[in-house]
């Protein structure tokens, strides 16, 4: 499969019964084709609803579910690529699985801790940067600035609209553009340190740790941060959330947020009927 533009995307979850089916059958021929997969997935708007503030997220029961049952799968990894931070979202899951903070800065597994080379370097410049844009921001109702362990988030979800573009300003002139870079998302501005790295690079550490080809890969994501992901792992099965319309993307599938817990349900039974079907060594 190759990066399609939105207009290309299939959806999933269409009401057009044909259209969903041939879906399925498409992304079942493609995983048939592997003994383990690997399973990435964001964590704020893929599985967990957009909250109005970043510290309401919860995990609904039904994804919960869906999650656990993947743990359970032998022949699945899984791994949550989240902008948070490794400790909050780890927390906010509760499952043994994969954690990649700070859009994969750090990635812990059972057995394994990584942080990329560089990161460290920038990481005791976040407190101060954070302290100097809440001075300049707060006189704008709603600015909320969210320090994480080697990235900041500035949210503006309850910035009014026109407000908005003072607020990007004060970040811009704000933010040492040689040390750090800015990446908008939804209703949010990203600064991550400059060190050629993201959700994408993330996912090929993980695959080549496992010796793994991109093929293997399932990524599930709803944000910019998520299409580095998709580009970077072209030919893996890339599932954008739609929000309701995306413009651009370089997956090529969608779904609405509220159909993930029926993916990661139909995945499982995906799996275990190659299981059956001996596909799978047992």
């Amino acid at each position: 499969m190759t990066p399609a533009t939105a207009t290309e995307l299939i959806d999933i979850g269409s009401d057009d019964c044909t259209k969903a089916a041939e879906a399925w059958q498409q992304i079942c021929e493609s995983l048939s084709q592997h003994h383990h997969l690997f399973l990435f997935t964001d964590f704020d708007g893929t599985l967990s609803d957009i909250a109005p503030l970043p510290n309401a997220a919860v995990l609904d029961v039904r994804t919960h579910k869906a999650l656990k049952r993947l743990c359970a799968e032998r022949n699945v990894t899984t791994a949550v690529l989240s902008g948070r931070s490794v400790a909050d979202v780890a927390d906010r899951v509760g499952l043994p699985l994969i954690y990649g903070g700070d859009h994969g800065l750090e990635i812990h597994g059972s057995d394994f801790e990584f942080i990329v080379p560089g990161a460290n370097e920038v990481r005791l410049e976040i407190p101060a940067l954070c302290n100097a844009i809440r001075g300049k921001t707060q006189h704008i109702p709603g600015a909320l600035v969210e320090g994480k362990r080697f990235t900041a988030s500035v949210h503006y979800r309850q910035v009014a609209p026109d407000r908005v573009p003072e607020l990007l300003d004060i970040c811009q002139q704000t933010v040492d553009s040689n040390r750090f870079e800015l990446r908008r998302g939804h209703c949010v501005m990203e600064i991550r340190p400059r060190v050629n790295w993201g959700k994408g690079e993330a996912v090929r550490w993980i695959l080549d740790r496992h010796h793994a080809s991109p093929e293997q890969a399932i990524c599930i994501g709803d944000d910019e941060t998520d299409e580095d992901m998709f580009r970077r792992v072209p030919t893996a099965v890339n599932v954008r959330i739609m929000k309701p319309r995306v413009s651009m993307s370089a997956a090529r599938y969608c779904l609405s947020r509220n159909e993930v817990p029926a993916f990661l349900e139909g995945l499982i039974d995906v799996i275990q009927g190659l299981c059956m079907s001996q596909q799978y060594p047992m």
